[in-house]
């Protein structure tokens, strides 16, 4: 599938995403956030197993792009929000479906805004991540939720030892457990030919950010997208698998 390019006022970007099942699961509880035409794109990871972790993911998805296409107030405030009311919406399921009581999801979104030129909003809750390429730089521009994260930030894991922690799936913070949730809502600046990867992790459990960052190398996001699929999968693909990259090509 070819990139196709896309405008908001002077701001011009591409993007491409894939969702897979994985090896192991038999169902995919990652939902994509794709509003291309907004500059709004993301990734939820249900949580659950039969519980129903799609449903809560889908809802969430469903809930942010509608707030965001609404969009009554500023980007942090509309972000927000839009993730308060997916909490809300995912618990009020529960009540009315008791089959699905013990779903919830992660978030994680960028919204790019035009009028703001070179500035992204962030909208996270949980262990599905943002990264920012630029240059010959890698970052992970969200964190984790996670208590190995919080292990890794009191220097008590170096990063290695967090990505082969053994509760290193255990998280903090999700929706769909709490009546409220503490969401990080932050603005990213971008420049021409930045390439955003946000992800589920499906993705982040099977390869380093090294690894990552050199199937970022080539100048086709179709391709990059592509490959980072297929390589979780030959790593085991023992999660559902979801990328969205998003390439800036101009300010």
């Amino acid at each position: 599938m070819e990139s196709k390019t896309y405008q908001k006022e002077t701001l011009e970007y591409e993007y491409q995403a894939r969702s897979d099942v994985g090896q192991v699961r038999t169902n995919n509880e990652d939902s994509l956030i794709e509003a291309p035409d907004l500059g709004f794109f993301g990734v939820c990871d249900g949580l659950g197993g039969h519980a129903a972790g799609e449903v809560a993911s889908g809802l969430a998805s469903s809930t942010l792009t509608e707030l965001v296409t609404q969009a009554v107030g500023t980007p942090e405030e509309v972000l927000r929000e839009g993730i308060e009311e997916a909490n809300r919406r995912i618990l009020n399921d529960q009540e009315d479906s008791p089959e699905h009581s013990g779903m919830g999801t992660t978030v994680s979104s960028i919204w790019l805004m035009p009028e703001d030129a070179g500035l992204g909003w962030i909208g996270h809750v949980g262990d599905s991540r943002a990264y920012l390429k630029r240059g010959d730089q890698f970052t992970q521009i969200t964190e984790d939720h996670s208590p190995v994260c919080r292990l890794f930030k009191q220097g008590l894991v170096d990063k290695n030892q967090m990505h082969h922690h053994p509760q290193k799936n255990l998280l903090d913070r999700s929706l769909g457990v709490l009546p409220s949730v503490e969401v990080d809502v932050f603005p990213v600046s971008f420049t021409t030919e930045d390439v955003f990867l946000i992800c589920s992790d499906g993705l982040t459990d099977t390869m380093t950010d090294e690894d990552l960052e050199q199937f970022l190398q080539t100048d086709s996001l179709t391709e990059a997208a592509d490959q980072l699929v297929l390589a979780a999968n030959n790593n085991g693909g023992t999660d559902n698998i979801t990328v969205v990259l998003v390439k800036i090509l101009k300010v």
